[in-house]
Parts: C-alpha cells; structure tokens; sequence
C-alpha cells in the first residue's frame, strides 16, 4: 500500500491541478478557486488514490476506515467535502489531518458532525474554535487551514437578494477583472467581471454559465444605519424591478461592518456622456430626434413608477422621491428587436444618495432620507477650480425649494427636475453636444446667477426665487431654429417648451403638474413627430436604388462644373465623419458601423450618389455596452475607438495599392487595462496613435495623453499579452513643475488639466507637433470668456498655451467666441485661429516675441472653417456672407502684419450646404494629382453628402 510519501506527492499533485483552475491565481490576496473547481479536480480516480494513500501497511480502507474506497468516495460525494478537502490539499496539511478529516466527517455514520458547541464542522468557512476541536489542537494545521480557506469560499451573487459576509478574511470575491469606471460624492462603480457559476439566480435556480460583466457599486455605511438599511432591503426588493426605465437591481453584498455594494447592469453611457461626448453631433433627422423623445417618455414613466406604482415585496405602497434626476444619473441600454436597435433610458442613482422613501401605512406617513445611511466620500479638489460652484452639473437640476431654510421636498421637486432634463435633451436635439455646453453657459452668465448653474435665479433677504430668464430666451431660439427648418417640427418644439414654461417651471411646487402630466405632453410631442415622420415619407423620391451591376465612376463633375457633390446612400443616422490628410478617403460611422468611402465608391445615377467602398460592423448582439466613440483616419490607417470604461480600440490596415483596394477587412483589435479613450489622432508618418484618456478618479476635471506606436498596437492586436512594451518610443512633458513622470509606461506623455469632453479639437501638424483647443468652463471668479490653444513639442517636451479671451464679459457664450484655427504647416507652433466668426488672430504659441501676434478683421464674410494652405502662402475657408446662409469656400491672403487687409477670393458655392449644418473639411496634399478641397457633412440622414471642390492653380 501507499506510504506517507506517495500522500506528499499526491498532495503536490492535487495542488498544482488546483492551482491550475484558480482564476487571478497569480494574485494571492485576490486568488479563488471558482465554483466546482474542487469538485471537478477531485474526481472519483484522484479520491481513489487519496484514501489509499492514507493507508497503513498491510491494512486496507475498511480495516481502516470501516468503509470500502467505492464507499469513502460515495461520502465525499453525497456530503459535498470537496472544498473542505481540496483546502487541506491546497493548504499541504500533513497526512495525520487527512485522516482525522476521513475519519470524522467521511467515514462516520452519524452526519452532520457537530461541535461540542453545535457547530457543523463542515461548514464552510469554518471557525478557529471548530477546527481545534476537529484537529486536535494541532495548531500548524489550523493555522493552515483558516490562511487557505477564503480561496476556496468565493461569494455567490445572488440575483435581487443581499448576501451578507462577515469578512474577507473569510471569503473571496468571484472577481475575474474589475476596473474603476465613476466616482461620485457616496459610491464609486466598478465594472466587474464575475466568475462563471458565482452569479445566482433563485427564481429560475441557474448560474452564470459563462463571465459576466455587470456594473458595481460601493459604499461606505455610515454607524446609525439599522432602521434605514431595512428600508433600502425594501426598495432592492419591490416591484420597481419591474419597470423596464428603472436600473435592475442585480443584488447586494454587505460586507460587515462598513462597505456595502450594490450590483446592477452594465449601461453603454449616461445621457449627458451621450450628448456631450459619445454622440456630439445633433441628430440628422425627424426619425432620429422621434426615438429620442420616446425615451424621454420612457424617463417619465420611470419617473411616474416611482412617485405612483411602487410597492414593497410585502405589497406596501412606496412613494420614492429621487431628488437628484439629471442626466448623469439617467444610463443609457441598447435593447435589440426584429433587428432594429433601440435606447432605453433608465433612472439610476436612487436608493443611494438623494433618495427619499415615503411609506403609506393607511393614513399614517413616515420618511427616510438614505443619505445618512452611506458616508460621503471625500474628493480631491483642484484649489484652482475651488471658485467654480457645482461644477458639472452638481445641483444644477435641483428644484427651488432644495435650497430652502426648511426643504420641502416632495414628488413635484422631481418634476422640476425632469422639466430641465427635456429642456436640456431639446437642446441637445437642435444643436448638438455643444449647444449643451453653450446653454449651460448662458445659465451661469446671468449677473444674478453668482456663478452657480441653476434652472432658477435665487432671490435675495427681500426677493423671492425666480425662473431663471434665459429658459424662455434660450426655447424661443430653438423654436425659431426649428421652424425655420419646417413649420410643422417648429410647432412641435414650441408645444413641449412652452408647455415646461407655463405647468414645470413654477416656483411654486404646488402649482407643477405632476409626471403624469409631463408624460402626456411628451407623448403629444412624440405623435407630432412622428405625423412629421409620415407627411416627409410620402414626398416623392428624388432617386433611386442603384443596381449592383452599375460601373464605379471616377469622381465625376455635376451639372456645376466648380462643385461636385454625391449624397450618401444608403442614408444612415451618422454620428461623426472624418477625412484622410490627403484628400481621398472619407469615414462615416453611426453607433455600430463605420462605412469607408473612396473616389472609387462613388456611383452615378439621376443625382450623384456615393456609396461605401467598405463597412465594418461593430459586433454588439454579446456586448450591448460597446459603440463606436471616436474616428481617426490617414490614407494608411483607420483607428476607432470604443466606449465601455476601459481602452479597447481597432486599428484596420488600409494596403490598398489603388483606392479601389482600400477595406476594413485586415483588422487588429486592441484591449488595454488603461482608462477609456475619449479622443485619437494620428501622425502624419502613419507612425503613432495619440490618445486622450479619462481620468477614471476625476473623470470631469482632468486627462492623460499618451502616444503610442501604431506597430505596437498592432503587435499587441496579434497578441494581447505583450503590455507594455518596453523600448517603444517614449516621449514625457510636464505641465508644471509638480506633475509626475510615468517612467515605468513607456507610452505615458503627460496630465492634462482638462476633461476630455472639454478637448474640441485634437489632432497633429507634423510628426512631431499636436494641436489641442479646450472649450473651458464658466468660473464664479470670473466670467471672462478664455479659449486654450495648446501646442505640445513632443521633441523638447515643451507645452505652450495662447488664450483667446473675449475683452470683458459680454453676452455671447464662450462656445461662439473661438470659431476654428488652422495650424501652420511650416511654421512651428504657429497658427491662425478665428474668433466671433470675423477676427483673425495669427500667433506664435512659444512666445519668443520673435513673431508678433497679428490681428485683423475678416470683412464682408462670416468664417466657419479654416484651412491653411500647402506652404503657408495663403488660407482656404468655408464661410456665409452677411444675413446669408449659402455656403461659400473662400481663398484667404494671409496678413503679415496688423495693417495688412486681408483679401478674400469666392471661388464656389456648395449647393445645399448650410451654416447650421455639421461638416469636416480637408485640403488635399499638395502631390495630389489636381488639388482640391474634399468636405463631408453631417447635415441629416437624407442630406449627408461628399463635396469636392477642384482647385485651379494660381
């Protein structure tokens, strides 16, 4: 029979098999050996050999045990020990604890084993006090045991129900990778992979059969929370649950005494990164601006789920105040049926931070705030940003009655807050990401505001508050955008805004209707639009299908022989576009799709008309969290960037020899453990990707840049382990004398003070020089409008910043004071940038006083867009002329000093080009075989269009 080295070397055996399964195992705090490890590693041959090695000479299992092998393993089996002996085997207990463990709970007839105190020894985890029992005071092995126990413990997320753990010393979370995606005033949320088979659904009694991703969310309780956390188990419970506007609640895990995590579904974004960032550009269409408003009414039913339909699992009726609705606290979920794709928006953030729980019990009323049950966490703050009051939006929502001496919250205060989020979801349908940010700064521009962001103005010791004048300013201009646009839509918009006017925004709360109402009236805006939707359908069409058997055309001149222009088909609700430095390829993509277009994709039939040379796909039916966030393109590489908290980009390689071979077949995929990429650029050489990142702690105040070799990139695309590489070109600056260096990240290039949503404009001059604009904020300090230009030398590590600073406070919001800017190509850190649309401003960023700022005035034409020319001898631009809208492209002389008048040259009207209209321009290299200007617009659905303008030599 075995001796006790043959159990040693089995022992090793069953350790490395073991060891093999744990998932992070190369992380001992964070190890875990994941559900059914230990049962699958000891199966019936490896327990053979176990209790045989347990053996004494000449002396077999019964002789020893009473029991035969056969028996012993049906023991294990039918008593489930599997994890109690695989932590003996993992933990190298020595062969003496092995039979104590056979003998006492395997072979015994008496079951379950019970402590002289009436514990079940095995109970899993076990205490100190059972074990010494068990073992016999064999301390070394006590020891041994409670050190490797929680590895083989992991918690069990169970679906709607709290799970309660004593400590992590006890236990392991079933953690696979988590990364740090927001960090708000009481919890910080992790997107979290959990293990397969540690996600427990008791309804359906199944597990995860695979990883899941899931949002988490944790807490600090605070010591008097008894009475409110019986509340929020009431709230996790009820039936909100059922509401699809509502954020699931996936469960909880208290983890005794003080950290509490709630789960929840992985959203794709929050409304206003939505707006602000992930999709900037306004939508293009009727059908477009329809979806959005029915989920706008998806957000008021939730909204009226909550004030009117929520029950208790104990059918209690709940009233649920938010009080803190804005749309950082509204996720967005892509739902996909009948293959179209949907956005359903749903409230999140209750329960946790403003949230107020009013129970009904017959005619008795009592209430719980749930801010005292979680401790608030503490945030570094800028000392320079410490005079800009609610910053990003931190009250900015709240109803007048929040800053009242006596707060009177109640259900109407929500109201007023949904009322601000649809004034702010109408703006954002008119105008885009940035008409956001502008309406924001008309709200702090007011002389009364003080600084803070608010809805309304608050009154003084002998005034009372007041809706904030700029509301009815600022809806009266999107009114009259839109009905310039068509009457109808115009009506509509003008139901919905005046309607907030007249029943939301009232001081008075008892004069607010109630969400019931609110509802309503969006559902009339809905059924407008989509009667809009209708009567636009049944216009004629103006073209055709084209036939897959029609040749590809070179460019081809239209009826104008200056201006060429091929509208997109198939039409698609774009999101953003880009165009190649040279001139020849043009990328569109929407949430999911990017279509690559080419001078051979260009087709011909009645109107010109420009379809994809190639489209990618964004596989989202297993990833619903992933959208196509930002473009970069060259005439080598096309680089897109995803959203999902962390950096995942695809790098596709276009080889082709002529334009007809360019595709988006070769892709590289690449996942990085860094933060999320908000904006890409890429060197002229086709070399290196430039990236800009969140900054995962303090998303909204501050960024990283990075630069990194698109040959790495594609290296770690082919194999996704090789991060970081070392060697790979590194290039560090520092913004001010305290930033720390990264020398261990050899992409790392520097902080920078700024949010990347605040980033407008990213992009390369040469090889060496990067461009950055930054669309700053409002301070209560001052309301001086100031615009950073910022060049970065990524030779001498050199930053320099020209502000453009509006002279005063004026009444035009900052986002109108910088127009565009345009780089000079052979001048380094010089550039020409346009303010108010008519002042051009030609500065060297360094400062060296070597080239003195020039300052002039464009005459006779508004300049939306700027290009410089090939040797720096002349600018092209995109402008109106006064009280016009038709779209021009202008030649430009450059001035060489303040007296210099500059003189401007119309060299062609684009038909059908407007300056409210989203577009993106580029002049063609100057190798080019007949130069050109190449623009491709985002002026809607049924408008998008490619336009090229030949240029003449001259």
């Amino acid at each position: 029979m075995a001796s006790e080295k043959s159990y040693d070397n089995l022992c090793h055996d069953i350790y490395m098999r073991l060891y093999s399964q744990l998932e992070r195992k190369d992380e001992e705090r964070y190890r875990f050996a994941p559900a059914g490890t230990a049962k699958g590693v000891l199966h019936r041959d490896i327990l053979m050999r176990f209790f045989q090695s347990l053996l004494s000479r000449r002396r077999n299992a019964i002789d020893e045990f009473g029991l035969s092998e056969e028996d012993l393993v049906h023991r294990i089996n039918e008593r489930q020990l599997h994890n109690f002996l695989a932590i003996l085997m993992f933990a190298t207990c020595r062969i003496q604890a092995a039979k104590i463990f056979t003998t006492q709970l395997v072979a015994g007839d008496e079951w379950p084993v019970m402590s002289s105190a009436g514990n079940k020894f095995h109970v899993l985890p076990a205490g100190r006090e059972e074990l010494l029992e068990l073992f016999h005071d064999d301390i070394v092995t006590v020891d041994k045991f409670l050190t490797t126990q929680a590895c083989f413990c992991p918690v069990t997320i169970q679906r709607r129900e709290e799970v309660i753990v004593r400590s992590l010393e006890e236990h392991r979370l079933p953690y696979i990778a988590e990364k740090l995606l927001s960090q708000g005033s009481f919890g910080i949320v992790y997107k979290v992979k959990i293990a397969k088979g540690h996600f427990y659904d008791s309804r359906s009694e199944t597990v995860n059969p695979d990883y899941t991703e899931i949002a988490r969310k944790d807490y600090r309780i605070s010591e008097n929370a008894h009475i409110e956390h019986e509340i929020m188990g009431k709230i996790l419970n009820s039936s909100s649950w059922e509401c699809r506007n509502i954020v699931e609640n996936y469960g909880s895990l208290h983890i005794s005494p003080t950290k509490y995590s709630l789960f929840m579904p992985l959203a794709i974004c929050d409304l206003m990164a939505y707006m602000r960032e992930i999709r900037q550009t306004k939508p293009g269409d009727v059908i477009e601006k329809a979806k959005i408003i029915k989920s706008a009414i998806g957000l008021a039913a939730g909204l009226n789920f909550l004030h009117n339909k929520l029950k208790t699992s104990d059918e209690e009726d709940l009233v649920c105040y938010h009080m803190d609705l804005k749309p950082d606290n509204i996720l967005i979920f892509r739902e996909t049926s009948n293959n179209e794709t949907n956005y359903i928006w749903k409230i999140s953030d209750f329960g946790m931070a403003r949230v107020k729980l009013r129970n009904r019990y017959h005619n008795s009323e009592s209430e719980r705030d749930f801010n005292s049950w979680f401790v608030q966490h503490k945030k570094t703050q800028d000392q320079s940003s410490l005079a800009t009051l609610n910053r990003r939006g931190e009250g900015t929502y709240l109803a007048p009655e929040s800053i009242s001496a006596i707060p009177s919250m109640k259900t109407e205060s929500d109201v007023w807050s949904l009322g601000c989020v649809i004034s702010v979801v109408f703006t954002y349908l008119e105008e885009g990401g940035d008409g956001v940010a502008r309406y924001q700064d008309a709200r702090l521009k007011d002389n009364q505001a003080d600084g803070i962001d608010r809805f309304f103005l608050r009154g003084t010791r002998f005034t009372s508050s007041k809706v904030h004048p700029i509301i009815k300013k600022w809806h009266s201009g999107l009114i009259d955008k839109a009905g310039q646009r068509d009457d109808r839509e115009g009506r509509a918009v003008k139901f919905i805004l005046r309607y907030l006017e007249k029943s939301v925004f009232e001081i008075n709360q008892a004069k607010r209707d109630g969400v019931i109402a609110v509802e309503e009236a969006l559902r009339e805006t809905f059924r407008k639009y989509k009667e809009l939707e209708a009567a636009r359908e049944n216009i004629p069409e103006k073209r055709k299908r084209l036939s897959s058997s029609v040749k590809p055309l070179r460019w081809h001149s239209s009826d104008d022989p200056q201006v060429e222009r091929w509208n997109l088909f198939p039409s698609e609700a774009f999101k953003g576009c880009a165009i190649s430095p040279d001139g020849n390829l043009v990328a569109y993509w929407t949430d999911d799709k990017i279509s690559l277009y080419t001078s051979e994709s260009l087709r011909l039939q009645n109107l010109h008309t420009a379809s994809p040379a190639s489209n990618y796909l964004l596989e989202t039916k297993y990833n619903t969290t992933r959208m196509w966030k930002a473009v970069a393109l060259t005439q080598r590489y096309l680089v897109a960037s995803t959203t999902g908290g962390d950096f995942q980009c695809y790098i596709f390689k276009l080889e082709g020899g002529t334009s007809v071979d360019y595709s988006l077949d070769r892709c590289y995929k690449v996942s990085l453990p860094r933060s999320e990429i908000s904006k890409l650029a890429i060197s002229p050489d086709n070399k290196d990707l430039a990236c800009i990142l969140h900054n995962k702690e303090e998303p909204q105040s501050t960024s990283t840049l990075i630069r990194a070799p698109l040959s790495e990139l594609i290296r770690i695309g082919e194999k996704p382990h090789n991060y970081p590489v070392k060697g790979a070109l590194v290039n560090e600056f520092a913004i001010d004398d305290q930033l720390d260096t990264h020398d261990d990240d050899p992409w790392w290039l520097g902080k920078l003070d700024w949010p990347g949503t605040d980033i407008t404009q990213f992009l390369f001059s040469t090889t060496s020089d990067i461009y950055l604009v930054v669309r700053p904020e409002l301070t209560a300090r001052s309301i001086e409008h100031k615009i950073p230009i910022i060049h970065i030398d990524l030779r001498t590590k050199r930053l320099d910043t020209l502000i453009i600073g509006s002279l005063g406070a004026d009444s035009i919001p900052s986002s109108t004071l910088f127009t565009t800017f345009a780089p000079f190509r052979k001048q380094a850190a010089t550039c020409a940038v346009v303010t108010r649309e008519k002042q051009l401003h030609i500065q060297n960023l360094m400062g060296n006083g070597l080239s003195p700022a020039i300052q002039n005035r464009i005459n006779n034409y508004r300049v939306l867009k700027l290009m410089m020319g090939w040797h720096d001898e002349k600018m092209f631009a995109l402008g109106t002329p006064p009280a016009s809208h038709k779209m021009l492209l202008l030649e430009m002389t450059i001035p060489q000093s303040g007296a210099d008048k500059i003189y401007v040259k119309e060299l062609a009207q684009l038909p059908g080009l407007s300056c409210d209209d989203e577009f993106v321009e580029m002049l063609s290299d100057d190798k080019s075989e007949q130069r050109h200007v190449l623009i491709a617009t985002l002026a809607g659905a049924n408008q998008c269009a490619i336009y090229r303008v030949p240029l003449l030599a001259s």
